[in-house]
This record gives C-alpha cells, structure tokens and sequence, in this order.
C-alpha cells in the first residue's frame, strides 16, 4: 500500500523558492553593497564592512531542518533530540506500522463513514492493532513535547535556542527581512542579531500543538512544539512551528523550524512602534542599532 500525505513542499516549488532566494539576494546586493555568500549556512548576504547579513523572503520561512546527529552535537538545540527519540531507529517498520494504522482507518471509513471513522478512539484502535511503533511513537512524541517547551518557556534557554536556531549563534549578526506576500510592499527590513532576539524572547511563549482530525489517521496532541503570541485582540497566534519530519527515509528523524514572516515582522516593527528606524533607501529600512551599518 502506498500512502502519500505529502507536507513538503515538491521539487518543483523548492526550486522555485531557491531561485526567488537566489534573486532577493541579488537586490539587496545593490541596496547595501557587498556580495552574496554562497553554501548552506546561515550566513547569506556579507557587506563591504564584513557585516553578514541572514535574508528571509516570503511567507513561511524553513530555519533549518536538522538531522538527528545535527541536533544531538548542537550547542542549544539538543533539547529536541528528545523528540527524535520518541521513534524507533528502524524506518522501515515504522513506515510498515503506520500503513497497517492508516490503512485500518481508511477500510473502517470506507466500512462506516467519515463521521463514525472520527469517534473510533485511539484505545480502541490500539486494542485492535495491538504493537505499533506508529502509534507508540506519537504517544512518545505527546509526552516529550510538554518537557521541550517548559525548558524553552526558560527566557534564558529560550534566547540560547533561538539565537543557534537563527543566527548560528555567531555566524550571523544582522536579519533582513522582505515579505512580499502579506505586506507586498517590497520593502526590506534590517534588524541586529540582539533587536530579533529581545523582542522575540520577550514576546513568544511555548506551546504543544493540539490533535489532528483527519478520520484515517492516529490523532494525538503534542506533535509539534509551537510558539506563538498575543495579537492585539488578545488572541494568541503561531509564530514558530517545529516538528519531527519522517515523510521520507532519507530524512527520517530530522527536525523542521518553521517560522512565519508576517507574524514575525508584526512582532518587530507594528508592536513596537516606538523602535528607531531610519530610511535608507526607498526599498530598505534600518531598525534600532541596525542604523550603525548605514552611517
């Protein structure tokens, strides 16, 4: 049976996204003057006065995606190994129970409809299918994610994390920011490497993401460790989304950190209005001590 409830995006967009990448770098070449730093780090953008500069375009960002060993040899990261060890090491068995799981579901849809698929509770399945590393992992994965983010709740763990997450913890000082999807205004923002991790830190708030209803799958809270923040109307949303990704062998057990721009740019510039800023170009604005680099 071959399942393929696909979340990454395919290759064609991925390329797609890299060449729009590959372009917005080229841009604020011009604007500032330096040149592009190739490769797979942080590092994307290095000024004639050696400022490195990370660029973030359009509406979701991928901050990283790390495999187990990354994030067990990491300095601020390895918290989330305990995420990774919520699933087996085999993913072959894994991948064979969560199609005997899902393939169960999909036959008991068939058999009794969608609204009866959705009340079939996880005991019930479990007495069913009996071992299943599947379910057994996302029953791991629930009970690792509380511990994640009360240590991330921690403003001092929680500035640590984000600033190897980001920043690379001193490869990168300064972010660039242009969200051309929500804001269409082309404009780019720069902010210190110290503006993003004060604000954020300040901000956000650690939570677990909460249980799935798709009727043919195991539906558990806690799969995923979020954060979010309090809008004006006093209603929290998503900012940073990370999760385990096991959709495909060669990145089994790896971890994605997604992060949102418009959230992320409402955060540092419209909640707080009173930040310096100063106009640099038509198209590029400084904040706070990011002024420095263009006097």
């Amino acid at each position: 049976m071959g399942i393929n409830r696909r979340r990454a995006p395919s290759s064609d967009v991925s390329r797609e996204k890299k060449l729009s990448g590959h372009k917005v770098e080229s841009i604020v070449a011009e604007l500032i003057g330096g040149e592009v730093v190739k490769g797979i780090k942080k590092a994307d953008f290095i000024d004639t006065n050696n400022n490195v500069y990370s660029i973030k375009s359009g509406k979701k960002w991928q901050i990283f995606l790390y495999s187990n060993d990354r994030i067990a040899n990491s300095k601020y990261l390895k918290i989330l190994k305990l995420c990774l060890d919520a699933f087996p090491n085999d993913y072959k068995s894994y991948l064979k129970d969560r199609e005997t799981c899902i393939s169960f579901k999909e036959n008991y849809k068939r058999e009794h409809g969608n609204e009866e698929a959705k009340l079939l509770s996880n005991k019930t399945l479990k007495s069913i299918l009996g071992q299943n590393s599947y379910m057994d992992s996302k029953k791991n994965l629930r009970e690792a994610t509380p511990i994640v983010v009360s240590f991330l709740n921690d403003k001092e763990n929680l500035k640590n994390f984000l600033n190897e997450a980001i920043f690379n913890i001193d490869e990168v000082s300064f972010l660039i920011i242009q969200d051309n999807t929500f804001r269409k205004d082309k404009c780019f923002h720069v902010f210190s490497k110290e503006t993003v991790l004060k604000i954020l830190c300040r901000e956000i708030f650690g939570n677990i993401s909460s249980a799935g209803s798709t009727p043919i799958d195991y539906n558990v809270p806690g799969q995923k460790v979020i954060f979010q923040y309090f809008k004006n109307d006093g209603k929290s949303k998503n900012i940073i989304e990370i999760e385990v990704r096991n959709d495909s062998e060669s990145k089994y057990k790896s971890i994605r950190f997604n992060m949102y721009s418009q959230d992320t740019l409402f955060l540092l510039i419209e909640k707080n209005k009173d930040i310096e800023r100063k106009q640099i170009h038509e198209n590029l604005i400084a904040y706070d001590n990011a002024i420095d680099c263009f006097n």
